[in-house]
C-alpha cells in the first residue's frame, strides 16, 4: 500500500497556522498580488488552484474558516484590476479541479455574509468567488 504524503500542498498557506488574521490577510493580499501580475490566464490558474487545496484540505474546521475568512477580507482590499483577474482566474480554475472549488464555494457563501467589510460588495454573497 502506497504512503499517504501529508506534505502540504502550498507551504506559505500551511504556514499560516497559528497566525494573527492580519498576518494572513497580508499573506493573501501579496499571493493575490503576485498572482494577478502573471501575464499568463493557464499560469494563473496553475498558481491559484493549488492554494485552494491546501485550503479545502484542512482539517480543521476553525482553521479553515479563519484563513478563507481572511483571505475574503484580503480579496475585497486589493486593487479592482487584481480583484478582476482573481475572480476571472477562480472562475477559470473551476474547469481544473471542480470538486476543490465547490467544496470552497460553499465555505465562502458561509462566510461572505458574516463579514461586514464584504457585505454589498458586488457578487455577495460570493466575493470571493
Amino acid at each position: 500500500m502506497a504512503k499517504k504524503d501529508d506534505r502540504p500542498i502550498d507551504a506559505g498557506l500551511a504556514a499560516l497556522h497559528g497566525k494573527t488574521e492580519q498576518e494572513a490577510i497580508d499573506f493573501w493580499k501579496s499571493r493575490f498580488g503576485m498572482i494577478a501580475a502573471i501575464p499568463s490566464d493557464t499560469a494563473r490558474v496553475g498558481a491559484l488552484t493549488p492554494q485552494l487545496r491546501e485550503l479545502v484540505r484542512i482539517t480543521d474546521l476553525e482553521e479553515r474558516k479563519r484563513l478563507t475568512t481572511a483571505r475574503i477580507k484580503a480579496f475585497v482590499q486589493i486593487p479592482a484590476d487584481q480583484r478582476d483577474r482573481i475572480t476571472k482566474t477562480r472562475q477559470a480554475a473551476f474547469n481544473v479541479d471542480r470538486g476543490v472549488l465547490e467544496e470552497d464555494q460553499k465555505m465562502v457563501d458561509e462566510l461572505t455574509p458574516n463579514i461586514p467589510e464584504a457585505r454589498g460588495y458586488p457578487g455577495q454573497p460570493t466575493a470571493a468567488r
